[in-house]
Order: C-alpha cells, then structure tokens, then sequence
C-alpha cells in the first residue's frame, strides 16, 4: 500500500514538473553575473541572452552583482526555485571561491547551487605595457629577475585561477609573486597604465578590445590565435601545462525541478550554437563549449575543486602588493 502511494506521489510529482518545464518560462529571466561588463563572463552572458530571447520569446536580462568573492552573485540565485533567476558564473566564482572562501559563504554551496552547462571557454593573453623592453614572455620574466625581482599581477580577488597560473610562472622564472586587488579587466588594465602592477593575464575578449594599447607577450591558447597572430603560445615559449582554462557556465537553485534543468540545458545548447553565437566568441577567439549534460558539466567542476583544493595554501599566501 506504502509503495502504491509514494509512486502515485511520484507520478504526480512528475507531471507537475513536466507542465512546469513545458509553460517555462512564463515571464523575463535574469542572468546574474558576478563582474563588472567587459570580462568574458558579462560577454558571454550578453550572448546567451540574445540567443535565449528569440529561443524563449520572452526577455532576458542581465543583472551584475560583483564584488565579496562572487558571493553575492551566488546567493540572489540560491532558493530561486522557478528557474527565472539563473548565474553566468565562471571558472573563479562557481569552482574557486566555494573552495578559497568557503567561510565567507553562509550557506552550502553544493546544496544550494546546481551546474546546468559550461558555455564557453576563453584563452588569456599576458599584456604589459607598450614600453616594456620585451617582445616575449621569457624575454620579458628575465628582465623583472634583473631588475625587481618580482612579478605583481592584478586580480580581482586573491581566489582565482589568475594566482595559480602567476604562481606556476613565478616559480620557472624564479620570482616573488604579488598581487594586487582592483575590480575588474578595466581596472587591472588602468593598474598596468600606472605602473602599480608589472603584469597581467587577462581574458582575450578583454584583450582583443584593448589591442594596441598594451603589449601582448604570450597566449595560453594551444595554438596562435587569429586576432593575435603574431604572439607565441605558452608552449613555445617553455612554459607547457601553465594555463588553467577559463570558462563560464550556467548554473542555477538546486530546488529547480530536474524537468526545468534538463530544459535549461536544451534551450543553451541550441542558444550558444546559432550563427550569430559562433560568429561572436570566434570574433574574440574564444570557443563555445555546451556540455553534453548537467551532470557531467557537475562532475568537471567537482574534478577541479579537487585540484583547487591542493593549491589553496599557496594562493592564500599570497603577499597583496
């Protein structure tokens, strides 16, 4: 008799979430994202939400929350159970800071929070200033190991893949490392201007808006990118396995009904693909990258929490410069 009523439950249940899923959604959605607009999480999201309005004939619109970690982004999601408030998160925000920061939290992040597709994946570029007397990375390393001895990158937050990466090319280059905290690509780029850091890697929509303003030493694309046709990637300069991938993803309340999810999941897998979409991110060199499914896209981030995990001590003892 129990087992009749919990699959009669379960059948109820199950329709429910169907209807659910067909009739969504039923009014304009928001993509919370976690920085300022001109990094490649705000243009990623810009895409997708040109894509998802004419998918979903209904308005989608961008809402930014950065600051404290990504945090902020992370919690205007959380108990959002109808699938109208979603994150275009990132690679830093929705796999490093549950990890870094875990304290600062507040909640479960695991509880709370379910990844529903990668969307992209963006190269970076090294860029120092136009007067730098370097035409190259190497160059370039050995001439701060002759002067300063110190390599001071910019960052939004001490916490992201940034510090791993500078950390790793510290360590070949035999220099200190520091970093220097601003708010997002324009204000670690205004820091580079200053002089107030020597270096930074940023995303290459970010560079690609900003070429001929500052110089680009290296890629960490696997091959040479088009747009930067004349800078060596990171393997040919030696510094082979030192470049974490930056991505960004869709993720969403883990309350959402699973028949919401799968049809997220639907609807961005055919929104990144459109003509419009390739032609967008291949204009700045970045790829789409839809995951064949929630669960695996869930089982990639696990996978780099691990490795976070182990890097953590390192990254946050990090001197701030």
């Amino acid at each position: 008799m129990l087992r009749r009523i919990v699959a009669a439950l379960l059948v109820v249940a199950g329709s429910a979430w169907a209807t659910q899923a067909a009739d969504y959604p039923d009014k304009p959605v928001t993509l919370v994202i976690p920085f300022p607009q001109g990094g490649s999480t705000g243009y990623t999201a810009k895409v997708l939400a040109d894509e998802l309005q004419k998918i979903w004939r209904q308005p989608v619109n961008l809402e930014v929350k950065s600051g404290n970690f990504g945090i902020d982004a992370i919690q205007t999601v959380v108990g959002k159970n109808n699938g109208h408030t979603l994150m275009v998160g990132s690679i830093i925000t929705n796999s490093m800071t549950p990890v870094m920061h875990p304290e600062k939290m507040g909640f479960s992040y695991d509880k709370e929070i379910i990844p529903v597709s990668r969307l992209a994946e963006f190269p970076s570029v090294v860029m120092v200033r136009t007067d730098a007397p370097a035409d190259n990375l190497k160059d370039y390393l050995a001439y701060l190991k002759r002067t300063s001895g110190k390599l001071v990158y910019g960052t939004d937050f001490v916490g992201t893949y940034v510090d791993v990466d500078a950390i790793q090319i510290g360590k070949v280059a035999g220099l200190q490392v520091a970093y220097h905290a601003v708010n997002g690509a324009a204000a670690i780029l205004n820091a580079l201007l200053e002089g107030k850091i020597n270096f930074a890697l940023l995303n290459v929509a970010t560079a690609s808006a900003n070429v001929g303003k500052y110089k680009a030493l290296a890629v960490t694309a696997p091959r040479r990118l088009a747009n930067f046709s004349d800078v060596p990637t990171m393997d040919e300069l030696g510094f082979s396995g030192i470049a974490s991938v930056n991505w960004q993803g869709l993720f969403a309340a883990r309350s959402i009904s699973p028949n919401i999810i799968q049809a997220l999941h639907a609807a961005v897998a055919k929104a990144m693909v459109t003509p419009e979409a390739k032609e967008a991110f291949a204009k700045v060199n970045a790829g789409v990258a839809v995951s064949i499914s929630p669960a695996t896209f869930a089982d990639e981030v696990k996978a780099e929490m691990v490795r976070w995990e182990k890097a953590k001590p390192e990254v946050m003892a990090l001197p701030q410069e």
